[in-house]
């Protein structure tokens, strides 16, 4: 017997080495949606993902239930993801095809309500300065309170147009029937958000609109109740209480030429 072997007594004693257990692959672990991937990532990993949720019949392995309940949740974060960037780039394709047209149109649409507000303010100021309106002069009020309110729906209409529907021209002419019956319904909704007062809401041209300069319309039913508290003003600071003696509708139509004018506005 050597001087090395280990008594039979002492076998017991010595520790017996461990058996290493197979190395099974662990499911991969679900990744938050990032804004910062592009739409071809995005839809690398939906594919991803709705493989590894849904593995072909003769797959002996299944996900357990709280990896999968993460998987779906990560699936359907990556489809909003995309559903908002495939939106979003038509918004803006739709927007950069008709700039130039709304441009031209807005400019019409707001000139045409200023001129309109410039005949209403000059006709109250003549009833204002006789005793008593005859019934000819009533009746013609009335008739530009409707024109304004008809022309502020029209400016409406222009700004704030459906940004994911293909521009309809508010002023062309010779369209085909489904065409006219398509702008008289936009028409109608946007002035029945105007009467409710939901004109702003979820509209996602409005602040695309306000940098450029273009205000919404003005309020034709208040028209009447700020009219006679404003007639002292504006006889002593000008036509519609301006203190340099000009009317705001002539300043807003001498913006309007000015914006006219600057060629850069026009580049895509």
């Amino acid at each position: 017997m050597s001087s090395t072997a280990i008594h039979p007594s002492r076998l017991s004693q010595i520790p017996r080495p461990k058996t290493k257990k197979p190395n099974r692959p662990k499911p991969p672990k679900p990744q938050p949606a990032s804004t910062s991937l592009t739409r071809s990532q995005l839809r690398k990993k939906i594919r991803d993902l709705t493989r590894l949720l849904n593995p072909p019949s003769s797959a002996t392995t299944k996900l357990p239930a709280t990896t999968r309940i993460d998987h779906e949740r990560a699936l359907s974060a990556y489809k909003h993801e995309l559903s908002l960037q495939q939106t979003s780039s038509k918004v803006q394709l739709l927007e950069k095809r008709y700039h130039k047209v709304r441009f031209f149109e807005r400019r019409k649409a707001t000139r045409a309500l200023s001129r309109l507000n410039r005949e209403f303010n000059a006709l109250d100021n003549n009833n204002n300065n006789t005793s008593s309106a005859d019934e000819e002069s009533k009746k013609e009020k009335e008739g530009l309170i409707k024109k304004i309110h008809a022309a502020e729906v029209d400016l409406n209409y222009i700004m704030h147009y459906p940004p994911l529907e293909k521009y309809i021209s508010l002023y062309r002419s010779g369209d085909s029937k489904d065409t006219n019956q398509k702008r008289v319904r936009i028409r109608q909704d946007i002035e029945k958000r105007m009467e409710e007062g939901t004109l702003d809401r979820g509209d996602a041209l409005v602040e695309a609109n306000a940098a450029e300069g273009f205000g919404g319309g003005v309020d034709v039913k208040n028209k009447k109740k700020n009219n006679g508290s404003n007639n002292n003003n504006n006889k002593k600071q000008g036509h519609d209480g301006n203190k340099n003696g000009k009317s705001i509708s002539d300043k807003n139509e001498d913006e309007d030429e000015d914006e006219g004018s600057d060629g850069g506005f026009f580049e895509l």
